[in-house]
């Protein structure tokens, strides 16, 4: 029996947009076709189970057949198959509730508006991109069912009529518009399948060049085996075929998980860090795939930014295929599945740091600074951050000695209370510091915090296993025990030299906010400390540099009374507080402080006549 029939109204709309706007991808309709096959072969494939007779047709499969003459695509599966009122309800409505959602999604952006085919159950309809006419023909399994067949040119109507076809299942007979006539090809057909349904659950069938069928996908993808199935070559395989990556991962994480979330992954840690790992439009290297079906590159909410890293695909059995990049960033299942991830990264990079040391010092070189991150993003995961960063340090022997903090805290000194780091541009440049003085002669180690990402996490991390820690470079020094000796001196130094203290201030008052007597040195003169909470100067020469406007922050000026050049000055302000040469001096002991952490002077035609005004009196006869 033939009816003529007229889509609903939103129907009209949708398929106008589809035919006559200009998509950048419109080879999508294929993989939406070879989808809507595979769901067709699952329902069977459930129904079966209560029902055997239904699985009367043969393997499971899918065929595309090319005719370049013909200019047609035909797509065909021995699935579940349609009866006429399906066919009107599945086909004839577009998804009643999706199509509605698909139009109010609708910006006008035509690349961004074609990604949303698929994702609101309008993927069928992507064919009218391509097609000048499609034809359905449809039959249900089971006894007694007749054919369907429907046709439509995608304008307002389509028709429906009886139709013979032996053995239940679904034909799509795709007449391809003359400018589309590509997709007949083979080449172009077995590109895209291999791109976007390489790892459908089904077999697909394609002519080769001899005409023969063969099936030119992977039935059962190398993320669904089971660990021991899968070779070292195999693994390297696909991390530079399918994940993108160069030569062989450093290591791999492949897991499949069942019970209340099921999904299956494959991730890589690659051996050498991509070119754009710190650029601003730096991608997530993880694909997403539900129920084996390709659903997006660069899937950035299933891992942290943190971990941007990380190459491979996730597969989830839990996810509908019509999910947007919008749902996923409010579904709960993503969320488990991504802290589950988290979780086997992590887990993964300490076992490496425990057992594999020197792996994860090459690990450590491209990806540590990235991995640091976390420690300002994931609080949840901060004590498992904790154990896997490393810094150089003044007991290590050069940039390739990393320690962790702990190493740190096993190695401590008996009677060492807190840990102790430094920030700065380079090892050379920190380790010249004359904050480090007292450390040394002690026998303290202290961190090296150089990477630049550092001052922005240094307030991430306060506290490690009940220890505090700490700058060496700012607020008052208290070394407990270890600083007794210094700490008595120094009383008993601040007041033989606060007249002193209090002169230099006076002459220093534009620039520093206090002098004071410092136990915290052993050979330099002098030294700048920031107050415990300001800013510091490398963290201020940073955001100068990036052009932000910094308040001038005065920081204290502390002494050494045991220096040749401190007890000189001492002397000369006791003979005469009026010596008009102690403010030279006491300039130039700030810049001296300032060149010894690295920084440039504020005057420096000043600070050179000084110093030539200095080696004149000296070279006096």
């Amino acid at each position: 029996m033939s009816q003529k029939m007229e889509f609903q109204t939103e129907a009209k709309q949708l398929l106008h947009l589809m035919i006559h706007s200009l998509y950048s991808h419109r080879e999508v309709f294929l993989r939406e076709l070879i989808s809507n096959a595979s769901d067709a072969l699952d329902k069977l494939r459930f129904e079966a189970l209560t029902n055997p007779q239904l699985n009367s047709g043969g393997d499971a499969a899918i065929r595309v057949r090319l005719d370049k003459d013909a200019k047609t695509v035909t797509i065909s599966d021995n699935g579940i198959g349609m009866t006429r009122e399906e066919v009107i309800e599945n086909i004839g409505t577009i998804a009643r509730s999706g199509s509605k959602a698909f139009l109010e999604k609708m910006t006008g952006d035509q690349k961004a508006d074609s990604n949303l085919i698929g994702q609101f159950g309008v993927g069928f309809y992507s064919v009218f991109m391509v097609a000048s006419s499609v034809k359905v023909i449809t039959k249900r399994a089971g006894e007694g069912s007749q054919a369907v067949a429907w046709e439509s040119s995608g304008e307002s109507t389509y028709t429906l009529d009886d139709a013979v076809k032996e053995g239940h299942g679904t034909d799509v007979i795709i007449q391809l518009k003359d400018e589309e006539a590509q997709y007949a090809e083979s080449w172009q057909a077995r590109s895209l399948i291999k791109k976007y349904s390489d790892f459908i659950a089904f077999p697909i069938y394609l002519p080769n060049d001899k005409g023969e069928d063969e099936v030119v996908n992977q039935t059962k993808p190398l993320w669904r085996r089971a660990a021991s199935e899968v070779t070292a070559e195999q693994y390297e395989e696909f991390f530079q075929q399918a994940a993108g990556g160069f030569g062989k991962p450093l290591t791999t994480l492949h897991t499949n998980a069942e019970g209340v979330l099921e999904y299956s992954s494959l991730l890589f840690i690659p051996a050498s860090a991509g070119y754009d790992l710190f650029t601003m439009e730096r991608k997530h290297g993880v694909k997403l795939y539900v129920k084996r079906v390709f659903i997006m590159d660069n899937c950035k909410e299933l891992l942290p930014d943190y971990l941007r890293f990380i190459r491979g695909v996730v597969d989830s059995e839990d996810l509908p295929l019509n999910v947007s990049r919008e749902i996923l960033q409010k579904n709960a299942v993503i969320e488990r599945i991504s802290k589950a991830l988290v979780s086997k990264v992590l887990g993964k990079l300490k076992e490496m740091a425990d057992n594999e040391p020197a792996a994860y010092k090459d690990f450590w070189k491209n990806f540590g600074a990235v991995l640091k991150e976390g420690l300002h993003t994931d609080y949840e995961n901060r004590e498992k951050l904790l154990e896997l960063v490393r810094f150089q340090s003044s007991m290590g022997e050069g940039a390739d000695d990393l320690v962790s903090f702990r190493q740190y805290a096993d190695r401590m000194r008996e009677g060492q209370k807190d840990i102790y780091y430094i920030t700065g541009e380079s090892r050379d440049i920190v380790e010249k510091s004359p904050h480090l003085e007292v450390f040394r002669s002690k026998s303290i180690e202290v961190l090296y915090l150089i990477d630049p990402i550092d001052e922005w996490i240094v307030g991430d991390f306060n506290n490690y296993d009940g220890k505090q820690v700490k700058p060496v470079n700012k607020g008052g020094l208290d070394l407990g025990e270890l600083g007794k000796e210094e700490a008595a001196k120094q009383e008993m130094a601040a007041t033989e030299f606060s007249k002193l203290s209090e002169r230099i201030k006076e002459i220093l008052a534009d620039s520093v906010e206090d002098v004071r007597v410092t136990g915290r040195l052993k050979d330099s003169p002098a030294c700048l400390v920031s107050g415990e909470h300001a800013m510091g100067a490398h963290f201020e020469k940073i955001m100068k540099s990036m052009g932000q406007d910094v308040p001038l922050m005065k920081r204290t000026l502390e002494i050494n009374a045991d220096h040749p050049i401190i007890r000189n000055m001492n002397a000369r302000f006791e003979r005469d507080a009026g010596d008009a040469e102690l403010a030279e001096w006491a300039k130039l002991l700030y810049d001296g402080a300032l060149i010894a952490e690295g920084r440039m002077v504020p005057d420096p035609l000043a600070y050179s006549k000084r110093v030539n005004g200095m080696l004149t009196k000296i070279s006096a006869p």
